[in-house]
């Protein structure tokens, strides 16, 4: 402030000179005094624009996140490091005491960048590295408002002194999302496993979309059995890019039951397929927990035409469209007769009354016998263990069973298999997937 009162004393001087001079020549001429009077104004100007006062005004422009740790047994936090840019958009602040905060329980930082304290000059900006940032291990995301903070009446304009971070880390704290039943009335069945530490109390809430774009190696197949029916659907792995670019909506509240939802009256012959997940917020601190995306697909019913095309363009055979035409029901002129000339060709179906039956069913347990023998799957003897409930030691379909189960791939089915359930085009894309892999 000495320095402000020096200034002052040097203007009010000046000002007492340029006074005492217009008094003494007075009696100029108009022109001359006309002169006289601009050239004091213009000096008088040009001394109050050099020695005006300008408030200190101190804001934060951007803070970038790296995370340092996950959480661990002993320390259930997020750990973060994080840079601040620091701009001062007014005058010059010399020694400050600067003061760098995050809330409750975060670490409070006396910034220094000279011996004195903290000084930043007009305009200039000044980057804060490494500050420690926490983030509590029980969520998947929030936000965080990092602060500075100078002496009351230093910095004059404080509205630009905060700036909100997003965080957000996965894997999904609601776990193992699944369907369990569809009912009668269309009404999808979920099932799922919040950990023990969150507040279930908060409630959870539905979104939806009807589009997103995902890499395939992120989505699981999964299906759900009951009574003589099977329904197939995806887990796909959520993310932070997919919660931000999947076109979310809400699909029901906190004040409905999440363990049930619906998008069809029959969700067997719904033709679009629905993407969901869960969401619980703390209204305390608005900290969230997310699941991952379950993708409910159309349940397309494989006929025998169809399985033989879609096996072909899937596993990549090449297509035979010569030689012998064993069925009298496929026409040559037909769509899919070199599809199925060339699964003949291949040795993957016979059939003692020559007649392929085109518009039947492809049925799951003869689709699983021409993947895995097409894949020459193992189908060694692996014991008496039975490993789908409705496929016993008499049937001919038991070693392609008990060959898929010992190949860890027959997690998906549950304990009944459905043997003799219509394949559908997910059913056989997963078989066709898992084995190809392994080939």
């Amino acid at each position: 402030m000495k320095g402000y009162f020096k200034k002052n004393f040097i203007f009010y001087a000046i000002v007492g000179i340029a006074s005492m001079y217009a008094m003494t020549n007075i009696n100029v001429s108009n022109g001359d005094f006309k002169f006289l009077e601009t050239s004091l104004v213009t000096m008088l100007e040009n001394v109050a624009e050099s020695n005006k006062f300008e408030p200190v005004d101190l804001g934060i422009q951007n803070v970038t996140l790296r995370k340092i740790s996950n959480p661990t047994q002993y320390f259930n936090h997020y750990k973060y490091v994080a840079n601040i840019v620091v701009k001062n958009y007014g005058g010059d602040l010399k020694n400050g005491n600067l003061i760098l905060e995050a809330g409750d329980g975060q670490k409070h930082s006396f910034v220094k960048n000279d011996a004195e304290g903290f000084s930043l000059g007009k305009g200039q900006s000044y980057i804060i590295e490494n500050y420690e940032i926490l983030f509590d291990g029980d969520y998947n995301g929030g936000k965080l408002t990092v602060e500075i903070k100078l002496p009351a009446k230093v910095d004059y304009f404080e509205e630009n002194n905060k700036f909100e971070v997003n965080i957000s880390d996965f894997s999904p704290k609601i776990k193992s999302l699944s369907v369990t039943e569809i009912n009668e009335d269309g009404t999808i069945n979920l099932e799922f496993d919040p950990l023990p530490y969150t507040v279930s109390a908060n409630g959870f809430e539905v979104y939806k979309s009807e589009n997103l774009n995902f890499e395939e190696s992120d989505s699981k197949y999964a299906e759900a059995s009951f009574g003589d029916k099977t329904y197939g659907y995806y887990r796909i792995k959520n993310s932070e890019n997919l919660m931000k670019n999947g076109n979310w909506s809400l699909l029901q509240g906190t004040d409905r039951d999440p363990h049930s939802i619906k998008f069809a009256e029959n969700p067997f012959t719904d033709s679009i397929p629905h993407y969901i997940y869960l969401k619980s917020t703390n209204p305390e601190n608005g900290n969230f927990i997310v699941s991952n995306i379950i993708e409910l697909v159309p349940q397309t019913e494989l006929n025998r035409a169809a399985f033989a095309k879609f096996f072909v363009e899937y596993t990549g055979v090449n297509l035979v469209d010569e030689g012998t035409n064993y069925f009298e029901d496929v026409s040559e002129n037909s769509w899919y007769a070199p599809y199925v000339k060339t699964l003949c060709k291949l040795g993957l179906i016979k059939s003692a009354e020559f007649r392929f039956n085109p518009e039947n069913s492809m049925t799951r347990g003869d689709a699983l016998r021409v993947v895995m023998d097409y894949f020459d799957a193992n189908l060694a003897d692996i014991g008496d263990q039975q490993p789908f409930q409705d496929i016993d030691s008499t049937n001919t379909l038991f070693p392609y069973a008990e060959a898929l189960f010992d190949s860890g791939k027959a997690g998906v089915f549950g304990d009944n298999f459905q043997p003799n359930q219509p394949a559908t085009k997910n059913y056989l894309k997963y078989l066709i997937y898992e084995y190809k892999k392994n080939s």
